[in-house]
């Protein structure tokens, strides 16, 4: 299961830019809680949203939010937006959800192990997902899902279908999709290598000789 954090939330009146960098001058970060009700404009305080993302680190996590009015919230951070170049929090996305319900999530896959095809075939891993969907309920969502590639050989792959069963948890999509791939190198090497007897590429023509000024008379 993945770990869950609180974090308090204001409504907020004014939306655009200007409303948003002066919230951003006082401490706060604009964001927004979609549901199936419609949209709400929320700003968080910089401080304890930077503390929880740190503690959250890459995983998908459970945000109950703390509202303005009393009450309380269950949503998943949807998406956030980071300032180029000081690389801090300029706008969050939640998103709302029902403890009861079903929902779909995108998290991360961490991967474990070294493949023997790397180790002994002189393969290499290629890996084709770094996220996967499931679908649960707010009480089984996973932080990640672990896939040990230990076993994997050259020209051998893992896919959706195989990754593994959590209680309460499916993997929508296709279950043939591959989610890693051991590759011999020899293979990879061979579609750099043109084929054998192919003409080669022409060489550029050499740029025409400028001829020199007539001499003055």
């Amino acid at each position: 299961m993945s770990k869950q954090f609180k974090l308090s939330v204001k409504n907020r009146d004014g939306i655009g830019r200007g409303p948003a960098r002066r919230l951003r001058k006082v401490g706060a970060i604009p964001g927004i809680i979609y549901g199936k009700s419609g949209t709400k404009p929320i700003s968080v305080d910089s401080i304890e949203l930077r503390t929880l993302m740190r503690a959250k680190g890459t995983d998908a996590a459970l945000v109950e939010l703390a509202l303005e009015d009393g009450t309380s919230a269950l949503s998943l951070i949807r998406d956030f937006q980071r300032d180029p170049l000081s690389l801090q929090i300029v706008h969050l996305d939640l998103l709302s959800v029902a403890p009861d319900a079903e929902m779909v999530a995108s998290v991360p896959i961490h991967f474990t192990g070294e493949a023997v095809g790397v180790k002994l075939e002189n393969g290499t891993l290629d890996i084709m997902l770094h996220t996967i969907s499931v679908r649960c309920l707010p009480k089984h969502l996973p932080g990640h899902i672990t896939v040990d590639v230990s076993d994997l050989h050259v020209n051998q792959s893992i896919h959706v279908g195989v990754l593994p069963k959590l209680e309460g948890v499916t993997y929508p999509g296709n279950p043939l999709r591959a989610v890693v791939v051991c590759t011999a190198q020899e293979a990879e090497e061979a579609a750099a290598t043109p084929a054998a007897g192919a003409a080669p590429a022409p060489a550029a023509a050499p740029a025409a000789a400028k001829k020199p000024d007539a001499a003055k008379k």
